[in-house]
């Protein structure tokens, strides 16, 4: 089963990058989340998409296009990354997969002329 989580609230304090979900989720579901260190590319959504991971499912962590300027500041100045929620979650590996999408993604055409624009644009490619 997989399980959808939007981020349309992003916050900065100190050298943190706080994502914070429109989803409300049961404590007990949210305690077996993990960092699921991959990122992908939603091409038809204009969204990126970092993998949780739990026992039962996958849960993809939505960042659509409106948050990209948050996240390239937090990418250029290499911010910690955290999923906050009724605990918090570490993405120790997401400045690495925003790396590898960011060298992916531009002129590549696999990914769309909307997706591959869309990125050059918000990330100054």
């Amino acid at each position: 089963m997989e399980h959808v989580l939007t981020i349309t609230e992003v916050k900065k304090q100190e050298n943190i990058l706080y994502l914070k979900p429109i989803e409300d989720w049961p404590e007990t579901e949210w305690e077996k989340l993990e960092d699921g260190g991959r990122m992908l590319a939603d091409s038809d959504a204009l969204t990126l998409v970092y993998v949780l991971e739990s026992v039962e499912a996958f849960v993809q962590l939505r960042m659509p296009k409106q948050v990209w300027p948050r996240l390239k500041e937090a990418h250029d100045q290499e911010l910690d990354i955290i999923l906050e929620g009724p605990s918090d979650i570490r993405l120790d590996q997401f400045q690495r997969e925003m790396a590898y999408i960011l060298d992916n993604v531009p002129g590549n055409g696999n990914y769309g002329t909307a997706m591959v624009e869309a990125v050059e644009e918000a990330f100054q490619l």
